[in-house]
This record gives C-alpha cells, structure tokens and sequence, in this order.
C-alpha cells in the first residue's frame, strides 16, 4: 500500500472536519404532538488530534507529523461511537545512513463512555498499515510493510463545555502491541486533541 497517496487526503478530511462543525447550525423538528426531536446531525460531534515529537537514540533522531479526526454519535449523552483515523509520518536518521521516512495509517471504530463531568474510557479496534525500516550492513535502507488489527482501552478527560469547542488529554494502552514479542513499540500511547460539540 502506498500510504504517500493517501496522507494528503486524510490531512484534507481532518481540516474538513474541524471546519465543518463551526458553520453548522443546530436545527430541531418538532412532530406532530409538538415534542421536539433532535435530528442526526444534533447527535454528532466531532475531533481530532495533532502528533508531533522528536527524539534521539544511538545517535539517531527520529520526527514524527500526523492527525487523528473522528466522528462521534451520541447513542445516550454519556454513550457514542464513531469512526477514527489517523495519519503519521515519521523521519529516521541513522549515522551512515540515508534518512528514511515512513507512513502509518490506522482507521477503525472507537466506543467512549462519559464517567463523570470531563472523565471519559474509550475502547478501540482498528486496523493498522504502518511500515518498519530494515537497516542493512551494506549502508541501504529498506521499508518493510506490515499491518496488524490492534485494540486499545484508554482514559481521558475532556475541557469542554458539550456545545462548543474543546481540547482533551487521554492514555491508552494498545494490548497488541503488548503481547507482539518482536516489536520494539511502547503498548502506552498519549494523546492530545480537540473536540467539537463532545
């Protein structure tokens, strides 16, 4: 799969989202009996996150770059559900080597829970294209492609009033990623974000 093609579009969607929210207007119907409904678009709410880090190992660093939008709908005001996609660029350089870049993209759906006032749990499963580099003897570099269905259980809390815009923290631990013995990956993984409507 050649993640290059879909970065771009993914970038497009998650500025679409976080856009679209700001011109929407709420709009309810009433019925017949005159009680008011609340119509599907009401139900959603919108959000996404923005990865950036540097690091340094063996005298190497490692960039990384990318966004998360999801789509929540509110079965309940505590329950939603909704899908969630994420985009990460990440750029290695070694010592002796070409610096390499490599694409990852993770889309599935996400189930979150309202606990108490910000608190929230959310639940995921997804399904992972990423690719690893191989750093060969003779000084060249190759991506090797992979994929994996990963599940996630984290925790956070949401800043937000529910109507209007928000920014949100959470921790999450990726139990694939834990029980995979040949990766180097950390199963924890922070998150930051905003939220609209939540």
């Amino acid at each position: 799969m050649n993640c290059k093609k879909f970065f771009p579009i993914l970038a497009a969607i998650f500025l679409m989202l976080l856009v679209q929210p700001a011109f929407a207007q709420k709009s309810k119907k009433k019925s017949k009996k005159g009680e008011t409904k609340t119509e599907f678009k009401d139900r959603l709410w919108y959000g996404g996150g923005i990865a950036l880090g540097f690091s340094g190992f063996n005298g190497g660093n490692v960039f990384a770059f990318g966004l998360s939008p999801m789509v929540g709908y509110k079965i309940t005001p505590a329950l939603s559900v909704g899908p969630r996609v994420s985009a990460l660029f990440t750029s290695i350089k070694v010592p002796r080597y070409k610096a390499v870049g490599l694409f990852d993209v993770d889309a599935g759906l996400f189930v979150r829970v309202k606990v108490f006032r910000g608190l929230f749990i959310q639940g995921e499963g997804t399904n992972q294209w990423y690719q690893e580099p191989i750093f060969y003897s003779d000084l060249t570099t190759e991506k090797d492609p992979r994929s994996r269905f990963n599940t996630r259980l984290g925790a956070g809390w949401n800043f937000g009033s529910g109507s209007g815009g928000g920014s949100e923290i959470g921790i999450y631990y990726n139990f694939t990623v834990a029980n995979d013995l040949e990766t180097y990956q950390n199963p924890l993984e922070y998150r930051f974000g905003f939220t609209w409507n939540f």
